[in-house]
Formats: structure tokens, C-alpha cells, sequence
């Protein structure tokens, strides 16, 4: 059995998925935790042809997944 993670409710991390929030929205990244350049919401943006083109907004200094 592994043992129990405790976590605050400042600071939880969801491993493996950046899920950085966009500033001033509800989108989070869904890109891998540790990709570079802008972050990225998938599931969202206009619909063309059937696809998404997604949501995508710069990094800043200092963000974690509880902002």
C-alpha cells in the first residue's frame, strides 16, 4: 500500500498535466507538465472543420497549478 499524501488546500498538483489557469478565465492548460513556450487549452477556441483550434496565452514568473 502506498502511503497517504496530505496537500493543503493552497497547493494541490495534478501530476503529469501543467493545468495552469489562464489569468482573468476559468481554462486551464492541458498540455504535459513539462512542456515550454505557451500553455494550452485543448478543448476550446473556435470549431473549424469539425476541430478546435484551442486557447493559448503566455507564461509568467512565479505561476503554480493552485493560482
Amino acid at each position: 500500500m502506498s502511503p497517504k499524501r496530505t496537500a493543503t488546500a493552497e497547493h494541490i498538483e495534478i501530476p503529469g498535466i501543467c493545468f495552469i489557469r489562464q489569468p482573468e478565465s476559468t481554462l486551464r492548460c492541458t498540455l504535459s507538465a513539462d512542456h515550454h513556450g505557451e500553455h494550452q487549452h485543448c478543448y476550446s477556441g473556435p470549431l473549424t472543420h469539425g476541430f478546435r483550434a484551442g486557447t493559448t496565452w503566455p507564461r509568467r514568473a512565479g505561476e503554480t497549478q493552485a493560482d
